[in-house]
């Protein structure tokens, strides 16, 4: 649903709709919107895509509070907008700002928003395998998506879990023949809003400025191929 439509639903009856659209525009919000998990204090919490790939927007409504929070993420941390329909001066509605979180840990090898982007600027159809040595059909499914991929002469990049133990990656990467580049712990904020790491395995493939939503759990290349070839053949 369009963040325009989602936001005056979101929104209903929230005095500050019309600044928080502003805001919405000013972070160049596209019309992306996926529904994500609820927040710590329950109410809605919506992501949205900005026309930068690694650069995210999130809106979260607290269930029973007149606040409206969005959240501006990208590699080097996130910036957040309170928006208060009730504040001590009146509903001036301007958005407060609070404290920035602190970026992910970069790693030096790690694979990054930027390694992504140079990806899609070769060719814009991609396939993300994200695997962990902690999971052996995991560990399988990088064989299976690979052969998979190639066989349809689709670029394919792995990526490990950025919880896994480094040492573990290496010696199961050395054991089961998987190169050095899909080694690399996954730093990629466009990754993670896409959700691809909710499971171990997952695929996520990128066509022609669409993305699909992320495929969780091993399969085997057949598998693979047929659903790869249904997402390429339209």
């Amino acid at each position: 649903m369009p963040w325009f439509l989602l936001v005056p639903q979101l929104l209903s009856g929230f005095p500050c709709t019309d600044s928080v659209e502003r805001q919405l525009e000013a972070w160049h919000a596209t019309h992306e919107v996926l529904k994500a998990p609820g927040g710590p204090l329950g109410g809605d919490v919506y992501r949205i895509a900005t026309n930068e790939t690694g650069v995210w927007i999130t809106v979260h409504q607290p269930r029973g509070l007149d606040t409206i929070s969005l959240f501006l993420t990208n590699a080097g941390g996130t910036v957040r907008l309170d928006f208060n329909s009730v504040t001590p001066f009146g509903n001036s509605c301007e958005p407060e700002s609070i404290p920035s979180f602190p970026a992910m840990e970069l790693l030096a090898d790690a694979f990054t928003d930027e390694h992504l982007k140079e990806l899609l600027a070769e060719d814009d159809r991609l396939v993300v395998f994200l695997w962990s040595p902690h999971l052996p059909l995991s560990v399988e499914g990088y064989h299976e998506i690979v052969h998979a991929a190639s066989s349809l002469d689709i670029p394919v990049v792995a990526v490990v879990d950025g919880t896994a133990d480094i040492e573990f990656v290496r010696r199961v990467a050395d054991e089961q023949g998987i190169p050095e580049r899909a080694r690399r712990p996954m730093r990629s904020v466009e990754l993670l809003f896409r959700d691809i790491a909710v499971h171990t395995p997952s695929v996520l493939v990128f066509s022609k400025g669409h993305v699909s939503a992320p495929l969780p759990g091993y399969r085997n290349r057949d598998a693979y191929r047929q659903y790869l070839d249904t997402i390429f053949r339209n």
